[in-house]
């Protein structure tokens, strides 16, 4: 909390530190302020709050000078680190905590001020959980990690009748979300039917959505045939290039049959059916976002379409005669 740490700055709901020093006289006071988290958390109410913690400071604090950060410190403690006079206090308002640290010896900055702001700390701490539990006599256990979280609901739900046992899935993780299905499905004795995708994506999977509709973003292909889809016999033919998809999809003599491609490893759409021999191309490509303004794709819709449309077998015709 005294010190500088990215990785943790949007979990503490860090807004940013002061760096502090009292100059050569020993008496004025320098200081330069550091933002983070984008400095988004810098509101006027944290301005004047800070501003109101400072001053507070300078009166009647180690702030005032360096000589009144030394006796400061001698008298109250605190030190961080063994043998090395330097010194934290932690301040706290309804909504900021101020983490000041001290060194108080010349020739060195003498004050670093760390602020934080709570209800962002509560915010991420709510993101990071995955599920709550509770029971009826009022016991209630939240979890921010996902096995430990599933293996409270396999263990507690044999006992629901008599404990009032009830769980809630907070993350949007699909697979932690599906795996709780999964668990109360089983118990009583079904199969979930439903798939991880089926379950919708986690907050980073969105954001990758939207980088593929990104046209100043690099993209990958990877095109895939799919057979029988939905059947028993169903296979999928993946990460192919474009021509193997056309050599596959040409080549199969199943009744059923796609080709299509995944964009980034997570936009997928079909492009042409072919359903007991009617071939049919689709036009989502030109709808979602994805794609729609997508030249590679939009070239290889068209080598499609001149490679396979004369390629649908014809049923024999026989002329009859009078």
């Amino acid at each position: 909390m005294f010190y500088s740490d990215e990785g943790q700055d949007t979990a503490l709901g860090t807004v940013g530190h002061l760096r502090m020093d009292f100059g050569s006289s020993r008496k004025v006071f320098h200081h330069t302020w550091w933002p983070h988290n984008g400095d988004r958390f810098n509101t006027p109410e944290f301005k004047e709050a800070l501003q109101e913690f400072v001053d507070a400071m300078r009166q009647n604090g180690p702030l005032k000078d360096l000589a009144t950060m030394s006796s400061y410190c001698w008298r109250n403690g605190g030190e961080l680190t063994k043998n090395d006079r330097i010194y934290g206090f932690i301040a706290e308002t309804e909504q900021y905590r101020f983490c000041l640290r001290c060194t108080p010896r010349p020739g060195e900055y003498q004050g670093y001020l760390y602020c934080y702001d709570l209800r962002q700390q509560e915010l991420a701490r709510q993101n990071r959980l995955v599920g709550r539990v509770t029971f009826a006599s009022g016991e209630k256990q939240e979890f921010t990690d996902a096995g430990l979280y599933l293996q409270a609901i396999r263990e507690e739900l044999p006992f629901r009748d008599t404990t009032g046992f009830r769980h809630e899935t907070l993350t949007d993780d699909p697979q932690v979300r599906k795996a709780a299905d999964d668990i109360l499905l089983d118990f009583a004795g079904e199969e979930n039917p439903r798939r991880a995708c089926n379950y919708g994506l986690t907050e980073a999977g969105k954001q990758a959505l939207r980088d593929t509709a990104d046209p100043s973003k690099p993209h990958t292909y990877a095109w895939f045939v799919m057979t029988d889809c939905g059947a028993p016999e169903e296979q999928i033919h993946r990460d192919l290039t474009l021509e193997e998809a056309v050599q596959l999809y040409r080549d199969s003599d199943r009744p059923e049959k796609r080709l299509g491609v995944t964009k980034d490893g997570v936009a997928t759409v079909d492009l042409v059916r072919s359903l007991e021999w009617e071939q049919q191309f689709f036009d989502d490509c030109r709808r979602l976002e994805s794609f729609r303004d997508d030249p590679v794709v939009s070239k290889a819709v068209e080598t499609l379409r001149q490679e396979l449309e004369q390629t649908v077998p014809q049923e024999d015709i026989t002329m009859g005669g009078m």
